[in-house]
């Protein structure tokens, strides 16, 4: 199964984190008019109160430029609340785009195959502020969001279009980087962008730890198709294998799939990368 592209759907594991401390954040903010968003325009977004505002009216700022997220989808509040004079209340906008607001649009928007996993990413929801919906606005923005484990916004140049499916995904893909003990590589490791030195490539699989995969062959057996599909390729390169991570959460452990170059003197060195081995990417070995 594919895992998660976005932490979380609706106004993002960002603005939760940044702004779970505050009180009183969600009014909507001055600016400019909100009521006309387009797909594709990028904004800086840096402050708890714009993440977790229900309405964001920041003007939009060219992606060639520091941003830290970009609208993806446009859509407009359906009916019959669309109908309503008065701007519907805070709750009521915040459900309503954590459903508009969907990780499958934001998927296809960033070009993701199915075996492609990312980090970092959090999808926020914006709908018209109350004097745009008094003017009978009724769009609702969906931005994704780049941000770092402690919801901290991340600034960027990337165009998130077809980001996955062209040179320059490695940012956005998770990798695992695992510790060497003993003359083996650790069987978890620490998620870490693909820019970042690595040991493994996340291919969007996992599966439950049970009796059927305990060795490692039968597990690497299970993630051999799930690579293949991933690399695009009907036999694995040479120099290149499935690598699983096994990840416990509440006792319960999962085997997520990976791939990593072989590497012939892991008793001396993890032999970390950087970059990724999806076909339109690259990689330089460290």
């Amino acid at each position: 199964m594919p895992r998660s592209l976005a932490k979380r759907a609706g106004w993002g594991a960002a603005a939760l984190l940044l702004a779970g401390v505050l009180s009183g954040c969600n009014q909507t903010l001055p600016g400019a008019p909100a009521g006309n968003p387009a797909v594709g325009e990028c904004h800086l977004i840096v402050s708890p109160e714009q993440f977790d505002a229900v309405s964001e009216p920041s003007p939009p700022v060219a992606c060639t430029e520091p941003h830290t997220a970009q609208t993806y989808k446009v859509t407009h509040v359906p009916a019959p609340l669309s109908g309503q004079g008065t701007r519907p209340g805070q709750q009521q906008l915040k459900a309503l785009t954590a459903r508009l607001c969907d990780v499958a649009s934001l998927r296809t928007y960033l070009g993701a195959g199915e075996r492609d996993g990312t980090t970092g990413l959090a999808i926020a929801g914006y709908a018209p502020s109350r004097d745009d919906w008094e003017r009978g606005a009724r769009a609702i923005r969906c931005d994704v969001l780049l941000a770092a484990d402690d919801g901290t916004p991340r600034t960027t140049t990337l165009d998130f279009k077809g980001v996955l499916a062209g040179p320059d995904s490695a940012a956005l893909r998770l990798c695992y980087r695992q510790e060497l003990a003993d003359g083996r590589l650790s069987d978890d490791g620490v998620d870490v962008p693909c820019t970042e030195p690595h040991t493994a490539e996340d291919i969007s699989a996992w599966f439950n730890l049970e009796s059927s995969v305990a060795t490692p062959a039968a597990r690497n057996a299970r993630c051999l198709p799930y690579a293949l599909q991933f690399l695009g390729v009907d036999a694995l390169p040479a120099g290149i294998r499935p690598r699983p991570i096994i990840r416990t959460v509440n006792g319960a452990q999962t085997v997520r799939c990976a791939v990593a170059p072989v590497q012939s003197n892991v008793q001396s060195s993890p032999g970390t990368i950087t970059g990724t081995l999806a076909p339109a990417g690259g990689q330089k070995r460290g």
